[in-house]
């Protein structure tokens, strides 16, 4: 066989190799990896802390603080200096240039003095610390909104399985009654009414998948989906689980435990660090130095100290800002210590009310509008009841279902809302 030959063969199988090596990247990495098809709520959590652009972000925040803590670390860089005077450059024969002049190589290191270092060391602590509660924050208002958005799904769920049910038990219905009709025991004015009234249902269906659609859309945008259409199924049901709470020991359990309290109480130590170093930075640092001059061939040594004056400055201003700040931030933790205990009294409030509509829905309305709607079924089929009050059974029940599944939304979503409110999961 030719070289020639072997070449052709050689570039044709380099190229059907070429041809597979997408083909199989493409199987192998999956489009959304990490994202199952039936997702939890706590599946759904991981993904949301892993890669919600919002966190992301507020996690460089301490990296910031950490890098202004490395600062505040390092010490003065001390000065080397080099200077020559005296030499008759000038002059016709201005003779050696060594031997000829004053020299002198001088360095000096200065002393930071009334310990500025370390305060300024543990405000860059503080802050550091400020911006991971911070963080903590980000993270407790995410996972509300996410709890929030996991259910608004959930809810959205249980309403199309609820309208497509209702639609399919009113289809059974018209298929009784076109029957009926074809054997003369209905008119054609009932049978019309009947299926215009199966509009109804059938935009029920079509809210109900166009909310689902849409709910599923602001949960993906918040997990960091960037394929806003990605295919997902929720795990979770609509419950109502019992909590039994105080309301005092949440309020004082937020107060202690909320990273937005601690945050601010954080950023209020900081400011009072921050006065002890505005007050050192009024004192002066001191800067020995030591040297050797060269004195016209004369070898000698040079050695002193260098203070500055605080004759006119010393940082009165700096000092005036820190006391302001400190000031500012003692109001700002107390009007946030107010604004929790507000919060934790709300959501209680709420939890209670939505609890109660809860209980009184499935205890007294839902079996009221399920045996109200069965007794009318039965009624209608059997020919002693007329089409209207057969459809306002309907109507009733419909109305009453996605109540109930409203009503264990609110529910879910006020225990959510006390644990945001807290700042802890129960």
């Amino acid at each position: 066989m030719s070289w020639t030959k072997l070449t052709v063969k050689a570039i044709r199988l380099l190229g059907f190799i070429l041809q597979l090596v997408p083909f199989t990247t493409a199987q192998q990495v999956p489009q959304n990896a990490g994202l199952p098809e039936r997702m939890t709520l706590q599946t759904a959590m991981d993904v949301m802390l892993r890669q919600n652009p919002l966190l992301l972000r507020d996690q460089q925040n301490p990296r910031i603080a950490t890098g202004d803590l490395v600062q505040a670390r390092r010490r003065p860089n001390p000065d080397f200096e080099v200077s020559s005077e005296s030499y008759p450059l000038f002059e016709s024969n201005p003779g050696s240039f060594f031997n000829n002049q004053e020299l002198v190589i001088r360095a000096g290191q200065t002393i930071e003095t009334a310990g500025k270092r370390g305060k300024r060391i543990r405000v860059a602590q503080q802050e550091l610390a400020a911006s991971e509660s911070g963080v903590q924050d980000t993270v407790r208002q995410l996972k509300f909104e996410l709890k929030r958005r996991y259910y608004v799904v959930v809810l959205a769920k249980a309403q199309r399985a609820l309208a497509e049910e209702i639609l399919k038990q009113f289809d059974d219905v018209i298929r009784i009654n076109e029957a009926r009709y074809k054997q003369g025991e209905l008119s054609g004015l009932e049978i019309n009414r009947i299926r215009a009234e199966r509009l109804r249902f059938f935009n029920d269906l079509l809210d109900a998948d166009l909310q689902l659609k849409n709910a599923k859309t602001g949960l993906l945008e918040l997990l960091g989906i960037a394929e806003l259409n990605t295919p997902f199924d929720v795990s979770e049901t609509l419950v109502a689980p019992a909590v039994g709470v105080d309301l005092l020991q949440l309020q004082t359990q937020a107060l202690q435990d909320r990273p937005d309290v601690r945050a601010e109480r954080q950023r209020l130590e900081r400011n009072r660090q921050d006065l002890r170093l505005q007050k050192a930075e009024g004192v002066p640092n001191v800067t020995p130095f030591f040297g050797y001059k060269r004195d016209f061939g004369m070898n000698t040594s040079v050695f002193g100290l260098s203070v500055p004056l605080p004759l006119f400055n010393r940082n009165q201003g700096g000092v005036i800002r820190a006391n302001a700040q400190i000031q500012q931030q003692q109001y700002e933790t107390s009007r946030l210590e107010l604004s929790v205990r507000r919060d934790v009294q709300e959501a209680y409030q709420t939890l209670q009310t939505q609890g109660e509509r809860v209980r009184n829905l499935e205890q007294l309305y839902v079996p009221s509008a399920r045996s109200a709607r069965e007794m009318a079924q039965q009624s209608y089929r059997l020919g002693s009841l007329e089409l209207i009050g057969f459809l306002d059974a309907e109507r009733i029940y419909r109305e009453t279902l996605r109540a109930h599944n409203l009503a264990l939304f609110d529910y879910q979503t006020a225990i959510f809302q006390l644990e945001a409110a807290v700042g802890k999961e129960f």
